[in-house]
């Protein structure tokens, strides 16, 4: 587990967001595509950081509901799922990786929901800057965030 994924995390966000792409080197920041998906994908990471995911299968479906119920962006975070540049990662999954996900977001995505509805507050999908010096443990305890893999034995 990373250090941005545990929910006591004392790393700032910008931290978390580093340590994010340096155990991820497939992610390439500023990657070439369009304005709106660097917008998507800017956004998407961060909830990747704030809700303690990595950038395995379930934990990119733990994303999606975090985004959808969880953040500002609400349903509209859909479309940034239907551009161009996201059909292309969805066409490099295989079909045993998904099948394998499927089985795990049984208990992923439910979990997800309920402690993304138990939030004391939506986490802003676009508008985050001004978060970005704050640490991560203090953040999920101002927005009521658990983070994927949070577990009820810990803090």
């Amino acid at each position: 587990m990373h250090a941005f994924q545990r929910q006591d995390s004392p790393q700032t966000l910008a931290q978390g967001i580093a340590e994010y792409f340096a155990v991820n080197p497939r992610l390439a920041q500023g990657r070439l595509m369009s304005a709106e998906a660097q917008e998507f994908f800017r956004c998407h990471d961060v909830a990747h950081v704030v809700f303690g995911c990595d950038v395995a299968l379930d934990d990119e479906a733990a994303v999606k509901i975090a985004s959808i119920l969880g953040t500002t962006a609400g349903l509209r975070v859909l479309e940034g799922y239907r551009l161009h540049e996201s059909l292309q990662i969805y066409r490099q999954l295989l079909v045993p990786d998904v099948l394998r996900s499927i089985a795990r977001s049984v208990v992923v995505v439910p979990r997800t929901a309920f402690r993304c509805l138990a939030q004391r507050a939506r986490w802003p999908w676009a508008e985050h800057q001004e978060y970005m010096r704050r640490p991560l443990c203090e953040l999920r305890l101002t927005f009521g965030i658990k983070v994927a893999h949070w577990q009820a034995n810990e803090s």
